[in-house]
């Protein structure tokens, strides 16, 4: 079931238009130390990660959901604007995320943050950046705060179902699971390949 929203507050997916505001707004909190900096093509290339809250029509935070693995999302870029803070549209974009996060039959959520008591009156508890998948901390390579990083992991168990697991090219079979087998290889061509443009 879709959250409920306060009156006046509306969510939506984040379009085009909205790529100036969240980067001004994310940004403005980087530099007061309360979360990462974005740029403009992080942005404009996961937009459609982005979720919009808007204050009587007005833009008021942005959030991101970003798919990490078959079971596991990344709550990014959580941000309301300070003026209009302490109404609870932190909690309806977790609260969507959340949701976005259960239709794609997603099992976990994790967030980096510096302000874990939000976090965990929203159900998530902290845990151990080494307990996370390598995967996750592939952006962190670029984090200015790599060598030092002070944020907190933690994470939120949507489902108990965690059965999807796909793996990776790169990943090594489970005991008892072999790899899959390789399609034969023609020997050569057939002679009619120049002709039919392949």
């Amino acid at each position: 079931m879709t959250p409920s929203l306060p009156s006046g507050v509306t969510v939506r997916k984040a379009t085009v238009r909205d790529a100036e505001p969240i980067l001004d707004l994310v940004n403005d909190l980087a530099d007061q130390q309360v979360m990462l900096p974005r740029s403009p093509a992080s942005v404009i290339e996961h937009l459609r990660d982005f979720t919009i809250v808007e204050n009587d029509g007005q833009f008021a935070g942005c959030g991101a959901l970003h798919i990490a693995w078959s079971d596991l999302a990344e709550v990014r870029s959580l941000a309301v604007n300070p003026r209009i803070q302490r109404k609870g549209l932190g909690r309806v974009l977790v609260d969507h995320l959340a949701h976005e996060a259960e239709e794609l039959g997603i099992a976990r959520l994790f967030a980096f943050t510096y302000v874990p008591g939000f976090f965990e009156r929203l159900g998530f508890s902290v845990v151990e950046h080494q307990t996370l998948p390598h995967k996750v901390f592939q952006d962190c390579l670029n984090c200015p705060k790599f060598h030092r990083c002070d944020e907190i992991a933690m994470e939120r168990v949507l489902s108990a179902n965690r059965e999807v697991h796909l793996r990776g090219p790169l990943s090594r079979p489970s005991d008892g699971l072999p790899l899959p087998a390789k399609p034969a290889r023609r020997a050569t061509a057939p002679k009619d390949a120049a002709a039919e443009g392949r």
